[in-house]
């Protein structure tokens, strides 16, 4: 894994010498899907979904008692639609149900976290915070 993350780092290092950047984007972005699988970011039809300005992804495996668990957490940045507007919780159980069908190693995982997160363009220190967890069999 650390070679992985060494050869992307430095791919990316080399495409940032050109004055290309959304190339270099583009590269990085290809390397990690590589090394965490397909349909690891979040696909154009989740952030059409909610009108989504961007996304995070967060992964997290660990072994508590001897059991694998894995955990993965999207957030999801202000939401404008009027479907997200109105049905929060119908929204993120439609985010988790596309991300789920299009992750390629989603076995590993067993809960899916979406996070609605509105800020304040004028205050940046106001922000609303809105969490909906899944089980990731459920989706599949």
């Amino acid at each position: 894994m650390k070679k992985h993350l060494a050869k992307i780092i430095f791919v990316f290092a080399l495409s940032l010498t050109s004055c290309d950047s959304e190339k270099a984007l583009k590269g990085l972005m290809f390397g990690m899907e590589k090394m965490m699988g397909g349909g690891f970011f979040p696909s154009e039809e989740i952030l059409a979904l909610g009108e989504f300005e961007r996304s995070e992804v967060n992964v997290k495996k660990e072994i508590v008692n001897g059991v694998h668990s894995g955990r993965i957490e999207l957030r999801l940045y202000n939401g404008k639609s009027d479907a997200y507007k109105h049905n929060e919780e119908s929204t993120a159980r439609e985010c988790a149900d596309l991300y789920v069908k299009r992750f390629s190693k989603i076995e590993d995982y067993q809960e899916i976290t979406i996070y609605f997160i509105q800020t304040d363009p004028l205050n940046m220190e106001n922000i609303a915070i809105t969490e909906y967890m899944f089980e990731v069999e459920d989706f599949l």
